[in-house]
């Protein structure tokens, strides 16, 4: 499944991009010590606070459980890398999930070589990082930030 999603995100690109796309390794699903898929299930827990508002409440919750996870292994001196690409239909049937456990994350978890100082995406020429002031408004979407004003 891993592959044929693959193949499918490599025909989004063409010339130089799918050229990047091909030489980046992806394959930590074939060669991780453990992969973990995270799942959340959605019928669980009833009346949860927020869910009344904010119906996708479980799903970030269950993704700031993963970040905890990848922070917690970081720290520990383990990587953790999350494979999008995915078809979380098929990954379901693999897998044997109940019903309602939606896959909301698939983690290859493992001993790196080394950290690198910068994202490898960003690294490697996918894409440059978004300055971090053009992200955060104040007050309202589109209005800057001063800076040395909380």
């Amino acid at each position: 499944m891993f592959e044929r999603e693959n193949v499918r995100a490599m025909e989004n690109y063409t010339g130089e991009k799918r050229l990047l796309y091909e030489s980046l390794k992806l394959e930590g699903i074939l060669e991780a010590p453990l992969n973990l898929c995270v799942t959340c299930d959605r019928s669980r827990g009833g009346n949860v606070l927020g869910r009344n508002t904010i119906v996708d409440t479980d799903p970030f919750s269950t993704c700031c459980a993963v970040q905890n996870l990848w922070l917690t292994a970081r720290a520990e001196g383990i990587g953790v890398g999350w494979v999008s690409i995915l078809d979380n239909d098929a990954l379901s049937t693999i897998l044997d999930l109940p019903r309602n456990g939606v896959p909301v994350a698939y983690l290859c978890v493992g001993y790196p070589e080394r950290f690198p100082n910068e994202p490898m995406l960003e690294t490697v020429g996918w894409r440059k990082r978004i300055p971090v002031d053009e992200l955060i408004f104040r007050d309202r979407y589109g209005q800057k930030l001063l800076s040395g004003t909380s």
